[in-house]
Parts: structure tokens; C-alpha cells; sequence
């Protein structure tokens, strides 16, 4: 059962060990855009960036990923090199970013009962409207995995009538086309929109093919609105595999395999319903499915499916000055996986109780109160059949001080909780047939700042977690490959700076700086740092409107050094920090758009993710892309 469920455990986990095994704008006079996302504070006093759809315009990016490491502040590791299977860290995670970073689309969640992270392709920029950053435990609002932070991408439909078409070109013969068509009759808007795409990308052996179809419906009346959004993706990518030192030095675009491959089609169907009870009161309920069938192989043919139900009723309002949200969450997932080493089946049910208060007690002075109760029941089947019952509760509680109309202080403790998922539970070590709750307690504070001619924001925060899920490599003659299981207590300390400052009306400048300590604090590897944890990570751009239709922005990107995935010891040594330089050119007239991105502009050799193998003592690496460039134009027709 441990060499079955392992080789796709770790394909997401850990993907390197299994590879080796084997805008538009209609005016004529553009203002100069501020790209450094707004600064806010969330429901529980945490703080929140939001990066809208025009900072993203101006800065150039082409992929939700780029989105989120430029403007986000948000560490990436990249396994299959296409930008769809990425993994998210915020707040010191490494391979299992993807399980403590939760992704939402307009308030669903894409967890899924494997390890899989959610596919960022499927998102495409040009159907965000902003996305909204939670840095911080959130598990109260969002349950499940909002351990170190929240992500939430808010798609809208167009109210205005339109025809958009946008086609792109660019490095390693990437092609892509979308075209939008937006209309309303009467109170009823919609729109549809239908793309495709293709990229051999910078490695051997790894194109990408996608085609998408979505679109929106939404319907306001009087006293609430309905709106339902819907997505129909395919895709077909190659895995060009991990390299070692040797053909890295060799050639660093070559594939370790030809073989490799993965294909599916997938839905995502969602309903939404406000109802205004009165002035104060709105009922919100969501209701969400999600689908994916796909076939591949990973050394050998796999074929995988899962099926995912989400329902959310919730109620917000007002009792007398204090702010009131509550509600309840369940999911259902079924997931499938059949191999040449057999097959594992999970079916699970998620269900939470949440409630938070907001509450003024002096003029300047707000307390934030809130809890949740959750509880995972899952039947696992591979050789046997496992029933496993996880229970969980956080809560939260802050406060947040207003300085003066424009300077903020806030102040909170909250918990969090994540629940194991099937594929860490069909691989843990020898006598254990399930793992437990990971559960964790955050101690964050900070003071921001936000004036229209500059902001600012220090956050310092210690995230402590109990029972931390993540793939051990220690190899035993019970356990040949290593096994998912129950850390010992990891911590997690850093702070955050960021800044933005409007030098002239044309030119603006801005920046963030995150340092996070994050290491095992019991054990056998205590006081060793967590491996794929970049200490230092900097970000400074430069936004400059030099013309009248002309706009351009410059970035620089700072990584600091790291540990391979899999080496908890730390004895591999540090893969060496590195800096890339984007740079983007805008132009825009009436109805026309185009811009011309390039990035890693001085070649910088550089690492997607690394891992180290113990048995074999050597370490693997994922090249990522050198120099290369994006040119988009975009056209409007009314």
C-alpha cells in the first residue's frame, strides 16, 4: 500500500522524489495608475491587501501567479514549470504551502481532498476583478487550511454592453486569444467568454494546452440578487521531470523523461443568493460543484477524478453598533485514483458552525470576538477501509485601534486548523491509519498607514503549530519511501514591510520586505530551519506614465537562499538566493491596448523548486525559465 498511494502523494508534495524514481481603456488622457495594492483591515482585525484589475493592467502580469508574487508579496514554487499546479506560501510554509494557504473564488474554496493545489490557470487575469489578501490566520471566517493566510480572487460581470478580443504571443511560441461578449436585458447581465492557449514553456517536454469557456449571469431586483457563474476548462501538460546537478551543468532546458503527461477537463458551477431581510440583515447562500476527470502518467498511467459540493448559508447585520456574522459551511468531496500499484478511494464530508462579532467600545477603539467549530468525517479505502472522525475549533479574538483618520494599529490572536487529506492519510508511517487535526495559534500586530500621496505597514507576527501535517523523509525498512505524518511543534516568527510613495503625478514607486523564521522546534531536527522557506524576500517597483498613452513599470524581485524540499536536516546545504528583473511596456488609445512584458530580463539562472533525495544524497532541481517576453494587444468594440 506505501509504494501504491506514495508515487502520487508525492507528485504534488513532493514532485521532484517521483521524477527521479523515473483592459482595456476607452480614454484618450490616461491618469497615471498607483500599482502597490490598497491596504485594508479584514472582518477579524487581520490586515488585507487588495490588488485590483488596474494594478495588475499596469504592472503586466499575464497569469494569476505573476499576479500574486508582484503585487501579493506571496512565495512560489512551481513543480510542473506550466504556472497551473503552483504552490502558494504565505507565512513560512515550504511543500505543503498548498494545504496552509487557503484559494478562494468569490468566497468558495478550492480545497481539494488531495494534495492537488488549485489549478491558477483556470483563473484567467482578464476575469479578476481584484483579489483580496489575508496574510494570517483565518480559520474562524474560512475554516479548513486558512492557516497561513487567505487568497480570494472576485470575479464580476460587465454591466457595460461590449465585444473585447485580446491575443497574445510570445517566448517558447506561447499563443493565446480570448474573446468576451457582455450584454443585459432588462435587470439580467451576462457575459461569456471562450480562450485558448498554448506554450511549449522553457524546458523539453513540458507544452501546456488549455481551452477555456465562462461566463456570468446576474440578476438584481429590489431587495437582494442572484448571480451564477460557470466554468468549463480542458488541459493537456507534460511533466519534463527533476535534473540533477550534472544535466543542469549540461543543459538546463532538457526533460529527465518523455513520457510524463497529464490531461483532464474540469467544471466549476456556482450559485449565489443575497437576500435583503431589512436595512440591517442580508442573508447570503452559496452554493458550489466542482468536477475533474484526468488520465497521465507518472512513471506509470494514472487516471484520477474528484467531485466536490459546497453549500454556505450565512447571515450578516447589525445589533445596535455591534457587527454580526454567522453562518455554517458543508462539503462533500469524492476522490478517485487508480494506478498500476492499485487504487485509492476517499469519500469525505466537511461541516462548520462560525459566528464573529465586531464590536465598537470606544470612539476610536473596535473588538473583534469569533469562533468556529468543525469536524471531517472521511472513509479511506485502498487495501482496507479506514473511517476516521477529526474534529476541530478555533477561535479569534483582536482589537483594532484608530491612531488618527489615516493611521491604524491592530492587534490579535487567532486560531487555526487544518484537516489531513486523503493522500497523506493512504502514506503514513508504519501503525498509523490515520493523522490528526493540525491545529495552530497566531499572535499578530502591526500599525499601517494609508494617505493619498503614500502609505505604509509593519506587521509582525509568531504562528505556533501542534501536530503540523507534512511529508517526512526519513526512510526505514518499514517505511522505504518516508511518510506523511504529525510534526512536532514547527514555529513560524517574521514581520512585513511595505510602502508606497507617489513622487510626482506621474511617477510612483513602492515596495515590500518579508522576513519569516521558520523552523522545527522539538525533535530530532529541532532548531533546523523548514526546508523551501525563503527567509528574505524583497520586492521594489517603479511606475512611471512618461507619456500621454504611454505607461511604463519596472520591477525587481529578491529571493533569498533556501533549503531543498525533503531535507529536514539540513545537510544538503542552502540553494543560493537569487533577483530577477521584470520590465513593462504600456500603451493605450481609445479602444486599443497593448502591452509588451518581459521578464527575468538579465537571464538570471534560477531554481522553480529543488528537493533532496536522502538515499541517495544528492539534490534535483526545476530550472525556471530564463529572458523571455510577453507581447498582448487588446481591442474593444461597443
Amino acid at each position: 500500500m506505501r509504494i501504491r498511494t506514495h508515487f502520487y502523494c508525492l507528485f504534488f508534495s513532493a514532485l521532484p522524489v517521483s521524477a527521479v524514481a523515473m483592459s482595456d481603456s476607452q480614454n484618450t488622457v490616461i491618469p497615471p495608475v498607483i500599482v502597490k495594492a490598497k491596504q485594508t483591515l479584514s472582518l477579524t482585525a487581520g490586515p488585507k491587501t487588495v490588488i485590483t484589475h488596474e494594478q495588475m493592467t499596469a504592472t503586466g502580469v499575464t497569469t494569476l501567479a505573476q499576479a500574486l508574487q508582484s503585487l501579493g508579496g506571496v512565495q512560489l514554487q512551481d513543480t510542473a514549470g506550466n504556472g497551473s499546479q503552483v504552490l502558494l506560501s504565505m507565512r513560512g510554509f515550504g511543500a505543503n504551502a498548498s494545504s496552509n494557504t487557503l484559494m478562494l473564488v468569490n468566497g468558495i474554496p478550492l480545497t481539494n481532498p488531495d494534495l492537488a493545489p488549485p489549478d491558477l490557470n483556470a483563473i484567467p487575469i482578464s476575469e479578476i476583478k481584484y483579489i483580496e489578501i489575508i496574510a494570517g490566520s483565518e480559520s474562524v471566517l474560512y475554516g479548513d487550511q486558512a492557516v497561513g493566510g487567505i487568497i480570494n480572487v472576485i470575479t464580476h460581470p460587465e454591466k457595460k454592453e461590449r465585444v473585447a478580443l485580446s491575443c497574445g504571443a510570445g517566448s517558447y511560441n506561447q499563443k493565446n486569444c480570448y474573446a468576451t461578449y457582455s450584454h443585459h436585458y432588462r435587470q439580467l447581465n451576462f457575459d461569456i467568454t471562450a480562450s485558448a492557449s498554448h506554450t511549449d514553456n522553457y524546458r523539453d517536454h513540458n507544452d501546456y494546452d488549455q481551452a477555456l469557456v465562462f461566463g456570468k449571469l446576474d440578476y438584481p431586483y429590489q431587495t437582494g440578487r442572484i448571480s451564477f457563474d460557470y466554468k468549463l476548462a480542458k488541459e493537456n501538460m507534460q511533466y519534463p521531470g527533476a535534473l540533477t546537478a550534472a544535466q543542469v551543468r549540461q543543459d538546463r532546458r532538457q526533460a529527465s523523461n518523455n513520457t510524463d503527461f497529464f490531461k483532464d477537463w474540469s467544471d466549476f458551477f456556482h450559485l449565489r443568493h443575497q437576500q435583503n431581510l431589512n436595512e440591517r440583515w442580508h442573508l447570503l447562500t452559496d452554493l458550489a460543484f466542482r468536477e475533474m476527470q484526468g488520465d497521465g502518467v507518472l512513471s506509470v498511467p494514472f487516471t484520477q477524478s474528484r467531485n466536490i459540493l459546497y453549500v454556505k448559508p450565512q447571515l450578516a447585520g447589525k445589533l445596535g453598533t455591534t457587527r454580526v456574522t454567522g453562518g455554517a459551511d458543508f462539503q462533500s468531496d469524492r476522490y478517485h485514483l487508480d494506478s498500476a500499484f492499485g487504487t485509492t478511494k476517499d469519500d469525505e464530508q466537511k461541516y462548520g458552525l462560525f459566528g464573529i462579532a465586531r464590536m465598537p467600545i470606544y470612539p476610536k477603539l473596535t473588538l473583534s470576538l469569533g469562533a468556529r467549530g468543525a469536524q471531517q468525517n472521511s472513509r479511506l479505502t485502498t487495501t482496507t477501509e479506514n473511517n476516521n472522525i477529526n474534529r476541530a475549533f478555533a477561535s479569534t479574538v483582536g482589537i483594532l485601534y484608530q491612531i488618527t483618520t489615516d493611521i491604524d494599529f491592530y492587534l490579535r490572536r487567532a486560531g487555526s486548523f487544518r484537516f489531513p487529506k486523503a493522500d497523506e492519510n493512504a502514506a503514513t508511517a508504519s501503525g498509523i491509519t490515520s493523522l490528526r487535526t493540525q491545529r495552530g495559534i497566531a499572535y499578530e500586530t502591526g500599525v499601517q498607514m494609508e494617505r493619498e500621496e503614500y502609505s505604509a505597514k509593519i506587521e509582525l507576527y509568531q504562528l505556533d503549530l501542534r501536530d503540523e501535517i507534512a511529508f517526512d523523509p526519513t526512510q526505514t525498512p518499514q517505511d522505504p519511501f518516508g511518510s506523511n505524518r504529525n510534526l512536532s511543534p514547527t514555529q513560524r516568527r517574521g514581520f512585513t514591510l511595505s510602502g508606497k510613495r507617489k513622487i510626482t503625478q506621474q511617477l510612483t514607486v513602492d515596495g515590500q520586505y518579508n522576513y519569516v523564521n521558520a523552523r522545527f522546534q522539538d525533535g530530532i531536527n529541532a532548531g533546523n530551519r523548514i526546508p523551501l522557506v525563503a527567509e528574505n524576500v524583497l520586492r521594489a517597483g517603479l511606475n512611471y506614465q512618461f507619456a500621454q498613452y504611454w505607461q511604463a513599470y519596472t520591477e525587481a524581485l529578491y529571493t533569498g537562499n533556501q533549503y531543498a524540499a525533503n531535507d529536514d536536516a539540513n545537510v544538503a546545504g542552502k540553494t543560493g538566493g537569487f533577483t530577477t528583473f521584470n520590465f513593462n511596456l504600456r500603451y493605450t488609445y481609445r479602444k486599443l491596448a497593448a502591452s509588451f512584458r518581459v521578464n527575468n530580463i538579465f537571464d538570471r539562472d534560477y531554481y522553480f523548486y529543488t528537493v533532496y533525495q536522502p538515499s541517495m544524497q544528492s539534490e534535483f532541481f526545476y530550472p525556471a525559465p530564463g529572458r523571455n517576453f510577453t507581447l498582448i494587444v487588446n481591442y474593444l468594440f461597443d
